[in-house]
């Protein structure tokens, strides 16, 4: 198992080296120019960026820098923000992070209330409602559902900020206003997301659920007139449990697709917003190593995941 890990992590990185380099762009052309491809810098002063920053060389050992880098921690300086491209990334994988796991935690618990709900109401008017609703709302595309949330609370109800990630110009100390600033930036993308989830976490919740309800122990827990709330949470939860824990994994690794799109909606300082600046400046490094850290981390999540399934199937055997 981990031998296919290992594979699939060193074919991602090469794809992840080829990508950014098979744009039709120079970075330097770009960044000299306005937009149209017409350089300011001369065509020396090109070359001296491209020898700084390793482009000039042969795409081999341009390939066996970025193995060695990964592998020493050097990922090389952001060609357009001129940081380091660890320090970048890991300052904005902060944000996402925030908003990510509260989301993932409101829509999960949500989603499993509502799911679990509507499959003890099976077939009658709240299960429809219910059902109808969320179908409804999985179809809306993400960047739809943020730019809905965006427009109400900047015409209708202006209660929360809608850009950025704190007040421009607010002193930057561990306070419990500047505490509360961030997370009021972070309401509105965190919604959206959740909004975005709901409906996966509810779907699986219900299925899962509905599944356990129709089995015999269930009646039996009837008979013996225990509370519906305890037959559900005591009984029916712990067997339904994988469906929900794999959507719950596969959501977290779904979820950069979404931020990508939220963040730029509400100008959120995240890694959705820097793959965004990243692409639009051709910085190759900073793509490379935003992409590194992604893999490994949908790796990691993927390798916990066949981890915790193996750990349930073993007590079930027991």
């Amino acid at each position: 198992m981990k031998k296919k890990y290992i594979v699939l992590f060193f074919i991602l990185l090469t794809i992840h080296f080829i990508l950014p380099r098979i744009m039709k762009a120079d970075p330097f052309v770009f960044l000299s120019s306005d937009g149209t491809e017409v350089a300011s810098y001369t065509e020396e002063e090109i070359l001296k960026y491209k020898q700084y920053y390793g482009l000039d060389m042969p795409l081999w050992r341009q390939y066996l820098n970025y193995l060695l880098g990964i592998f020493t921690g050097n990922l090389g300086y952001s060609i357009y923000f001129k940081e380091k491209v660890t320090t970048l990334i890991f300052s904005r994988l902060v944000w996402t992070a925030g908003i990510v796991i509260f989301s993932l935690c409101i829509s999960s618990v949500f989603g499993l209330f509502l799911g679990s709900f509507s499959a003890w109401n099976h077939q009658r008017k709240l299960d429809t409602i219910l059902y109808q609703g969320m179908v409804i709302i999985s179809e809306i595309p993400s960047f739809l559902i943020a730019n809905m949330i965006l427009m109400f609370f900047i015409i209708k109800w202006r209660i929360l900020p809608t850009a950025g990630g704190i007040t421009p110009f607010i002193k930057i100390e561990f306070s419990w206003s500047f505490i509360l600033d961030i997370i009021k930036h972070a309401v509105l993308p965190s919604l959206t997301l959740t909004f975005l989830r709901l409906p996966d976490f509810y779907f699986v919740s219900r299925s899962a659920m509905l599944q356990q309800i129709q089995k015999k122990y269930v009646e039996t827990a009837q008979a013996k007139s225990l509370g519906d709330i305890y037959i559900l949470m005591r009984h029916c939860l712990p067997n339904a449990i994988n469906p929900i824990m794999t959507r719950f994994l596969l959501s977290i690794q779904t979820m950069f697709n979404a931020t990508l799109i939220v963040e730029n909606v509400f100008k959120y300082p995240g890694i959705g917003k820097l793959i965004r600046d990243a692409v639009f400046y051709r910085d190759y490094l900073l793509l490379q190593g935003i992409f590194l850290v992604i893999t490994i981390f949908i790796l990691s999540i993927s390798l916990l995941g066949e981890n915790f399934y193996q750990t349930i199937e073993k007590r079930k055997e027991l």
